[in-house]
């Protein structure tokens, strides 16, 4: 009697991957790195109130949008929608407004470890996850609404599906139709950058290697038609919008060159210290032109195309950056592993030298650096920054003389948590200096329903009052608009002028030649709020 036989695929004999599931350990690794991240960016989001500038402008037009007052938002993206969302869970305040950006982090932590585990293993992904966690420029720049973080994770999440459709050959097509989906979310994040960045990226890939293109050619055309439809019906629904003016502007005056690249690697650090003797002594070791593949182009492509731009672009900030911090985190995790130890001994070197100047900083009169109400803290927080990666750098040395550099470089990595925290909390008591929430909170409950506000300023700088007052705002922008303040302040309800300390000499000589009086209510950091007293008032 004949036996039953049946034909076996290469994909069935050969040993893959896919074949054999993955060890406890990288569960564990996974889910410390993601609660870690949980803990770090939703409990710090509600540590300093919302500030002026960009992270004011989107808060406040999610709570318009809130409000039901959609007119007065032009071009609403996702980030609106998911703050609107956010508010009305937890009600309006500084953490409900940075729930998504602390989200978004989470999420863009956990695609930087699943890519890593895709390239080169789990212990790979969890070394970049932690790198791209633990970073100072995550502390600062990923607790501030913006759209980057959002567009860093759905980049990442388009770069994730791109990869594993590069190895799984099954499900190859659902991989790439994944790739559009993240596209399609990068766009409505991110306007027309978010959708050419990962467009851009890809299409380096296909024309670097051959098999890329073979395999990315896969793509199902019933998703290309849906996400042409959805392109289309986005445009349409944008339209609605277009008309409606701005009164407000996001473009700032972006750094200047140099101090953008010094601040740039302040953000890397600690990674940037790490490995900076090794990019600078043994760069072809960790290039290895000689077998340079697709997912050692990956992490490449991925920073030069989100990081060049930034280098002519006039309006560049620091936080635009934020989208390529995974890509970093994977070259940076790549480069420690096949750096030589002496570098890598180098590099802990470097950064034990760091934390001890912080500590010895410390013990400085630093009251012409620091301002002198916010001193004293400034010392315990340069102590509690720098004695940790000290004595992290040293016990990271011990095992990096073992060959354990995935342990000693978590070592260093965790250390440097307290002083991302520390940087965190600094923002927090310094709020008055970026926010005008405490002149919003002194101006509430004196304002009654008559009472009007004017700023000498522009929108983009006065923007945390939109968020945390319901009352429009008017701005003394011109003569025209200073001539309108002085006549307001003669009427019988209560005006507020909000003007910069520097202003004061100013405005106390105009409003003293009218009114034979000048009435400071309060000062607020920078700021300095002047009253029409309706009792003093002539």
């Amino acid at each position: 009697m004949a036996a039953a036989t049946r034909t076996y695929s290469l994909h069935d004999t050969l040993i893959g991957t896919s074949a054999l599931p993955p060890p406890p350990t990288r569960h564990a690794l996974f889910v410390f790195l993601i609660a870690l991240a949980a803990i770090l960016n939703f409990g710090s989001a509600g540590w300093s109130d919302i500030h002026d500038g960009s992270e004011g402008i989107f808060a406040s037009d999610a709570r318009q949008l809130a409000q039901g007052n959609g007119a007065e938002v032009p071009q609403p993206t996702l980030l609106h929608w998911l703050i609107v969302a956010s508010l009305k869970m937890f009600g309006v305040r500084a953490a409900s407004a940075r729930f998504p950006i602390a989200a978004a982090m989470v999420f863009s932590i956990a695609f930087t470890f699943l890519i890593g585990e895709h390239i080169a293993g789990y212990w790979r992904g969890f070394a970049a996850g932690l790198i791209h966690l633990c970073c100072l420029g995550t502390f600062v720049w990923g607790r501030i609404i913006t759209p980057e973080p959002l567009f860093a994770a759905f980049l990442g999440g388009a770069i994730y599906c791109a990869v594993c459709a590069y190895q799984r050959q099954r499900t190859r097509r659902w991989w790439l139709s994944g790739v559009l989906f993240f596209i399609a979310l990068c766009w409505i994040t991110r306007g027309a950058m978010g959708l050419i960045y990962p467009l851009i990226i890809l299409g380096l890939l296909a024309l670097s290697f051959r098999e890329a293109r073979m395999r990315f050619s896969q793509m199902p055309w019933l998703s290309v038609i849906l996400f042409l439809v959805f392109a289309a019906v986005w445009m349409i629904w944008l339209k609605r919008y277009l008309h409606t003016p701005s009164n407000y502007s996001l473009d700032q005056n972006g750094r200047v060159l140099w101090p953008f690249l010094k601040w740039q690697f302040a953000w890397a650090f600690p990674a940037a210290i790490l490995i900076l003797p090794g990019v600078c002594f043994a760069l072809s070791k960790i290039l290895r032109a000689y077998e340079f593949d697709f997912v050692d182009a990956v992490p490449l492509y991925w920073m030069a195309v989100v990081f060049l731009p930034l280098l002519i672009l006039p309006h560049r900030q620091d936080y635009n950056s934020i989208p390529m911090w995974g890509g970093f985190a994977l070259w940076a995790a790549c480069a420690w592993d096949r750096m030589p130890r002496r570098f890598r001994l180098i590099g802990l070197g470097l950064t034990g030298a760091a934390g001890l100047t912080l500590a010895l900083i410390s013990g400085h009169d630093l009251s012409h650096l620091i301002p002198i109400s916010a001193g004293h803290d400034w010392r315990s927080i340069l102590l509690l920054s720098g004695l940790p990666l000290l004595a992290a750098a040293l016990l990271a040395g011990y095992f990096a003389m073992q060959d354990r550099e995935t342990l000693a470089l978590a070592i260093v990595i965790l250390a440097a948590i307290p002083m991302g925290l520390s940087a965190a909390e600094s923002m927090s008591r310094l709020g008055a200096e970026f926010s005008l929430a405490n002149a919003a909170q002194f101006l509430a409950p004196r304002l009654e329903e008559t009472g009007e506000i004017f700023y000498e300023g522009s929108a983009f700088d006065s923007s945390s009052l939109r968020f945390y007052l319901e009352k429009n705002i008017s701005l003394m922008t011109n003569a025209e608009t200073e001539v309108n303040a002085m006549e307001k302040m003669s009427a019988n309800h209560p005006v507020f002028l909000i003007i910069h300390k520097e202003r004061v000499p100013y405005w106390q000589d105009r409003l003293t030649e009218r009114f034979h009086i000048f009435h400071q209510e309060t000062t607020c950091g920078p700021h300095v709020v002047v009253g029409n007293d309706l009792q003093l008032k002539n």
